[in-house]
Formats: C-alpha cells, structure tokens, sequence
C-alpha cells in the first residue's frame, strides 16, 4: 500500500496539494483577513497612495499608481505594483 502524504499539521493530505484541507481554509482566512484590513485603511501598504476597485473581477483591489502612465492617479510618480484580492 503507498504511504499517504502528510500535512505539516500531520493530517492526511490530498495527493497533490500543499496543505490539508483545514490548513488551506485557515490560510485563506487568515489571507482574506489580511486583504480587508489593508483595503479598509484606503491606503497601499506599499506607497501610500489610494486604493481603487478594479471592477473587472468582485473583490479586486489595486494601487491607484498601478498601470501605465495613463491609468495611473498622478503620471509623474512612479508606479506601485501593489493589488490584493478580498473574497
């Protein structure tokens, strides 16, 4: 019989997955939470311009400096590749 592989928690894990379930629903979680608290400050965590909603996927967020200079907030400053996703 093949040995099953383990989650680092120890539970058995799907064949080719990372984590168990449970790890992977309490990483995505605790990513979730990350993303909200970041998006409910308004700010990019990395520049500290504004954040903006991408409408083209729910819950996509992105610095207002993302882009190409003519999407960009303020074209004179450089850019910031900050997005995060919330669910």
């Amino acid at each position: 019989m093949a040995k099953r592989s383990r989650c680092e928690c120890g539970k058995v894990k799907r064949k080719y997955a990372h984590r168990c379930d449970a790890c992977e629903r309490e990483r995505n979680e605790k990513r979730i939470a990350e993303a909200l608290a970041i998006v409910q400050t308004g700010a990019c965590p990395d520049c500290g311009r504004p954040l903006r909603r991408n409408l083209a996927l729910t819950g996509w967020w992105q610095c207002s400096q993302h882009g190409a200079e003519g999407f960009r907030a303020d074209p004179s400053q450089p850019a910031c590749e900050f997005q995060t996703f919330t669910a």
